[in-house]
């Protein structure tokens, strides 16, 4: 790894980790150098101003979530769509932290609209993604939008408040298919 890769790595770890535990009004491009042990010109040499490196941060949960469901083959039976939902949840659940950072972003998309535009880039994405998973097992695009905006809406939310939720995760991926199944077959 170059020396180059080592200080943006270090730029977007002390980044992360200010936005986790200080949130967006305490993330400050004076805080990231101070904290990287860097002059602010070379933060800033890197990422010219707050937006970009809240894009960079982001970057680095979106394209894994987007590229994991990617790998995701069009499904063939509900059995597969089950198999999707369960590690979906379970998968939501995992990245609890990542998920702090995401209330923020959500928080920051009122009141910037670059972040805003970000994120609506990002679950127009997913959302084409799901509706490509889902397709064969849809009967019309109607049911197939219906049933994809009903699976990402229900992961997102699960993945901040599940943890806090009384009820088994495979519990919640049974009833969620049986939500998404009526959804796709009327």
């Amino acid at each position: 790894m170059t020396k180059q890769n080592d200080k943006n790595k270090k730029i977007l770890q002390v980044a992360t980790q200010l936005l986790k535990s200080e949130g967006d009004m305490g993330l400050t491009m004076r805080k990231v150098a101070t904290s990287a042990g860097m002059s602010l010109s070379n933060v800033q040499y890197y990422y010219t101003n707050k937006n970009a490196l809240l894009q960079a941060i982001a970057d680095q949960y979106f394209d894994d979530c987007v590229t994991q469901l990617k790998q995701q083959t069009p499904l063939e039976s509900f059995e597969q769509l089950h198999l999707l939902i369960t590690s979906q949840l379970n998968y939501a659940r995992e990245v609890s932290d990542m998920c702090r950072i995401f209330r923020e972003y959500w928080a920051i998309s009122t009141r910037n609209d670059d972040i805003n535009e970000y994120l609506r880039r990002y679950y127009e994405t997913v959302f084409t993604v799901i509706c490509d998973v889902l397709r064969p097992l849809s009967h019309d695009d109607c049911t197939l939008k219906t049933s994809a905006a009903l699976l990402v809406s229900f992961v997102e939310g699960y993945s901040v408040a599940g943890k806090f939720m009384p009820v088994e995760s495979e519990r919640m991926a049974s009833t969620l298919l049986e939500a998404v199944r009526g959804s796709l077959t009327k």
